[in-house]
């Protein structure tokens, strides 16, 4: 499928928001994905996609995880809108013909991201976070200049950022985006 395509079906499915951020993660990815050396397409396509279950009403997506085989954890039971990135990732694949692993990872694990993540799966996971049409949260600035100096430095900014706020909410924290930052900051230097 090609992306006049996809967008004519992105368009459908989320609302003018979401789509507007949709495409600001998509060129963010590829501004990423030129400065680090990854495919350009395959991260347009990744960013462009990331959240095509984004707007599933939030009792559906539990359901439909359920429904579809999809793992759920705890978390994910708690707050079924943490499971946008798996949904997506597959509706991806199915409605949108994207074949590629890698992308289908990158879209599944963008809101927690992952242990030992991949270039194209940093790239995505960053480029949700800072792309250009984000309102100005905390230190994103300073996390904008990261990403494009040090990678790794950026997603540990993100996660701790992240953390710190849900904590803060006292809201539901994935167990994935704990064991990311750990992950992280304990393979930092090496």
């Amino acid at each position: 499928m090609d992306r006049e395509e996809m967008c004519r079906k992105l368009k459908q499915k989320l609302n003018d928001k979401r789509y507007v951020h949709s495409i600001g993660v998509e060129y963010t990815a590829a501004n990423l994905a030129f400065r680090y050396g990854e495919d350009i397409k395959r991260a347009r396509i990744a960013g462009l996609l990331h959240d095509n279950a984004k707007c599933i009403p939030t009792e559906e997506k539990l359901k439909k995880a359920v429904k579809l085989g999809i793992p759920v954890n705890d978390s994910e039971k708690e707050n079924p809108d943490l499971l946008h990135g798996k949904l997506g990732a597959y509706y991806a694949r199915e409605k949108y013909g994207v074949k590629d692993e890698e992308i289908l990872s990158a879209i599944a694990c963008h809101t927690t991201g992952k242990p030992a993540m991949t270039l194209l799966e940093k790239i995505i996971f960053v480029a949700d976070y800072i792309e250009p049409n984000r309102k100005l949260i905390f230190e994103l600035t300073e996390i904008r200049k990261e990403a494009y100096i040090d990678l790794d430095k950026a997603i540990i900014h993100i996660l701790k950022n992240t953390l710190d706020f849900l904590d803060g909410k006292k809201a539901v924290i994935d167990e994935m985006t704990e064991e990311t930052y750990k992950y992280y900051i304990k393979n930092r230097n090496k």
